[in-house]
């Protein structure tokens, strides 16, 4: 790799970490480029350089956790019972993804940039994962007349609304506890 394209990447990664502790520190409304351009030294011309708009930075913020968050720890090469109550019992990790999903929900509502981005992004996920799903299910014999695409949108809601509840500092359950409802559930899908 070059050096200007890794400087570039590198500036872009900084970036994103960055907005990412503003949005979940202050909330994606009370933050501007000028703010994020104090805290990274930067000039606001060059954020604009990386990104056309605070929008665009919420949207790779969130892009970047759900990869990080939820996708690459899910590969860790276990059967989908395992992996999701794995998921269920570490979602104390989440907290900051769920703050930006929260953000974005919030910002989606009033700012069409924001919503029609985070709309293409998280459909092409979610189609993704639906994939994903079907193929688990026929990889490991799940009953077939489960419907993995309600499987996984009312595990990405409860995801969400986790967000939302921590949000208004609601007291959550212990990880365990949310690890061994998970696995009960899924037990019941998988009939083991």
């Amino acid at each position: 790799m070059t050096a200007p394209l890794e400087k570039t990447r590198a500036t872009r990664a900084a970036l994103v970490e960055s907005a990412t502790a503003l949005f979940v520190e202050k909330g994606y409304g009370a933050v501007s480029v000028r703010d994020l351009a104090r805290r990274t030294q930067m000039t606001s011309g060059a954020i604009y350089g990386q990104f056309r708009n605070k929008a665009d930075l919420l949207v790779a913020a969130i892009v970047e956790h759900i990869s990080l968050d939820l996708e690459q720890p899910s590969r860790q090469g276990s059967d989908f019972r395992t992996a999701i109550t794995r998921q269920w019992r570490t979602y104390r990790s989440r907290a900051g993804m769920r703050a930006l999903l929260v953000e974005g929900a919030a910002a989606a509502r009033v700012d069409e940039e924001v919503r029609s981005q985070l709309n293409e992004v998280l459909s092409a996920r979610i189609a993704d994962w639906k994939r994903i799903y079907h193929d688990i299910q026929e990889q490991e014999g799940i009953d077939p007349d489960v419907d993995m695409d309600a499987v996984l949108i009312m595990l990405w809601a409860t995801e969400l609304g986790l967000g939302v509840l921590e949000s208004w500092d609601v007291e959550l359950p212990k990880p365990g506890v949310w690890g061994q409802l998970a696995d009960r559930i899924l037990a019941s899908l998988v009939g083991q």
